[in-house]
């Protein structure tokens, strides 16, 4: 069941949630892909941690889910910036504060791709406000990235092939829909394609905000997330979106430290979402 929650006037994210916001011991926020949505996400059945209450319950954690602005039943865009990896990197955060119980609950940030990325940006932003303001004690226990997307160099050769998915317009992206890489030559090829996520009102501010949105500079990453555990979960099948490059980036140059986790094939994405379940669950071990 959805529930919406107003992160400043005018903006409210649609959201669904799992396990105990009462009594967790981890808050995990989690966002989805460009144009995806969380019943796309449901229905791929990739990384669906959550699952059900159970699936929360085994982490000890309050998953949130939303849908990010200009998606689902969020707040439409009303500028391309509105819907910036910036932003809404902004926006979870924002969500992650209206829902977090109090400072002992650990935050947890992840999400997949456009949910990665905006992940990334929150915890720069957190970093950011730490060294403005030192008697801020906030802290991201952890992040969760899941088939990060092109960034820097990548980004701007992807660029272009954003603008013009946006020029054909919504209808020619809905009838362009293909199965995932990973789903291709396996019994999932034939599936049909996963529900688009993003409101027809605001396609076009989302895919010009795309086409615009980056990561911060490697050494602005690297010094946010040095002391932050991360688990990153990447395929290497051809998916020029989600490139394995991306993965080597964070394991050479932005997060050393990291959990770092490539799939060849769709079997082996069959443990992606006990992996999260366990990396939320060691988080803090031993306190």
């Amino acid at each position: 069941m959805a529930t919406f929650v107003e992160i400043r006037d005018g903006v409210r994210l649609e959201t669904r949630r799992y396990g105990d916001p009462t009594s967790s011991r981890a808050l995990v926020v989690w966002g989805h892909g460009l144009c995806n949505s969380m019943a796309g996400e449901d229905e791929d059945m990739l990384w669906n941690f959550w699952h059900d209450d159970d699936g929360a319950v085994a982490m000890d954690a309050h998953v949130v889910r939303y849908s990010a602005r200009g998606h689902g039943e969020s707040s439409p865009s009303t500028a391309p910036e509105d819907c910036a990896w910036d932003t809404l990197g902004g926006d979870m955060l924002s969500l992650a504060r209206a829902c977090r119980r109090d400072a002992s609950q650990r935050l947890v940030l992840g999400g997949a791709s456009m949910g990665a990325a905006s992940a990334i940006h929150a915890a720069v932003r957190v970093a950011r406000e730490r060294e403005r303001d030192g008697s801020n004690p906030e802290t991201i226990a952890g992040l969760v990235l899941v088939i990060v997307p092109t960034f820097h160099e990548t980004r701007r050769r992807r660029r272009s092939q954003i603008l013009a998915a946006a020029e054909r317009g919504f209808g020619a992206f809905l009838k362009s829909k293909k199965p995932r890489p990973i789903f291709v030559g396996t019994d999932r090829e034939d599936e049909p394609p996963r529900l688009v996520g993003v409101r027809e009102d605001s396609f076009g501010d989302v895919m010009a905000a795309s086409a615009d949105s980056d990561l911060p500079p490697p050494d602005v990453i690297a010094n946010a997330l040095r002391d932050v555990p991360i688990l990153a979960l990447c395929w290497d099948c051809g998916d020029k979106t989600h490139p394995l490059s991306s993965a080597i980036a964070i394991e050479t140059q932005l997060a050393p430290h990291a959990d770092v986790r490539v799939a060849k094939t769709l079997e082996e994405t069959g443990g992606w979402s006990e992996a999260v379940r366990a990396f939320v669950c060691g988080l803090g071990a031993g306190e």
